[in-house]
């Protein structure tokens, strides 16, 4: 089955977060245009959380474990690897030449920043070498776990939902030092707890148009007004449910309604990741070249067409070309 429509949220998703980094653009003085439209453009990263959720539970719901346990859970974690590792490492290089400091972070104490960022282990107060690269230490986590449940089989969605929830849990009793175990317990993973509920609801259950109706204009009325700050949420389960019933209207636009989607939005979900880790790159160009007042809207129109196109590039040329090699030399 093509889940279109969820393929064009992850391109929305990926042009959230860029135009939540590029929003001082459009920040004048009479008006703060860009934190207006964009302030929570960040919010791309937890919809990203509950497609990927979706995505692993649906996609390894029919596996077949006559095989063995262990050779299902070699192919989901290459996979996972090949998809996500190749073109991170690339770009997490290709920022260290461009900072101008490609040796130093193999020496001294920027290489704990540099191991910590290859093995996606979070480090307290440190950003990745890419910052962007923060998010996927929560997707590796999760990975890492979700291969994990694959040893429970029939019960490994029950094993997963209870992980987070008691990691959850135990990160609101305890306040823990180390930077890995408050990603453990960061509400952050209830995002992927949302996502697998998804695929095991929609792939027994056929939600009625009446009630998919009803909850795509709920779900995307809601978001809309969240993300524009009509409605102020600061609570986390609260925003929780909002971007969760967003992902759930996309998905009924594929389960219930059947719609088709725009080529062009389902071409930005092709490229997303790629779109993603890219367009810091991008904003290091257009540092270069400053533009004053209103002639900032066409300018931020440019550098998005821009960074379109970049990751179309990477997509086309790097991202798939990587991962279809190493999918035939690891028999993935």
């Amino acid at each position: 089955m093509k889940l279109n429509n969820l393929q064009i949220l992850r391109g929305i998703s990926a042009l959230l977060v860029c135009c939540f980094h590029f929003r001082g653009y459009i920040n004048f003085e009479t008006i703060q245009f860009g934190d207006i439209l964009f302030g929570k453009g960040n919010i791309g990263v937890p919809i990203f959380f509950v497609i990927s959720g979706f995505i692993m539970a649906f996609t390894t719901r029919k596996l077949d474990f006559s095989k063995g346990i262990s050779k299902e859970i070699s192919i989901f974690y290459k996979r996972r690897l090949i998809r996500i590792v190749p073109l991170y490492y690339l770009l997490t290089f290709a920022w260290m030449i461009l900072g101008g400091s490609f040796f130093l972070y193999f020496q001294g104490e920027t290489f704990s920043r540099f191991y910590h960022s290859m093995l996606f282990l979070p480090e307290k107060d440190t950003p990745p070498v890419l910052y962007l690269g923060w998010s996927l230490n929560y997707e590796m986590f999760f990975y890492l776990i979700f291969g994990i449940s694959l040893v429970f089989k029939r019960y490994r969605y029950f094993f997963i939902v209870v992980f987070f929830i008691i990691t959850y849990i135990l990160g609101l009793l305890f306040d823990f030092g180390s930077a890995y175990m408050q990603m453990v317990t960061n509400y952050s993973n209830l995002f992927f707890i949302a996502g697998i509920l998804f695929a095991l609801l929609l792939a027994k259950v056929t939600v009625p148009k009446k009630w998919a109706t009803v909850i795509s204009i709920v779900g995307i009325t809601f978001f809309i007004l969240h993300l524009f700050k009509i409605i102020v949420i600061t609570n986390h389960l609260l925003v929780l449910l909002i971007v969760s019933m967003f992902v759930l209207s996309f998905l009924l636009f594929d389960f219930t309604f059947h719609i088709k989607g725009n080529r062009f939005l389902i071409f930005l979900g092709d490229i997303s990741y790629s779109l993603y880790l890219s367009h810091p790159f991008v904003e290091i160009l257009f540092r270069k070249f400053k533009v004053q007042g209103y002639l900032n809207l066409p300018y931020l129109v440019l550098k998005l067409a821009i960074v379109i196109a970049v990751a179309a590039f990477f997509y086309y040329f790097v991202e798939r070309k990587i991962t279809e090699y190493l999918k035939l030399k690891l028999k993935a």
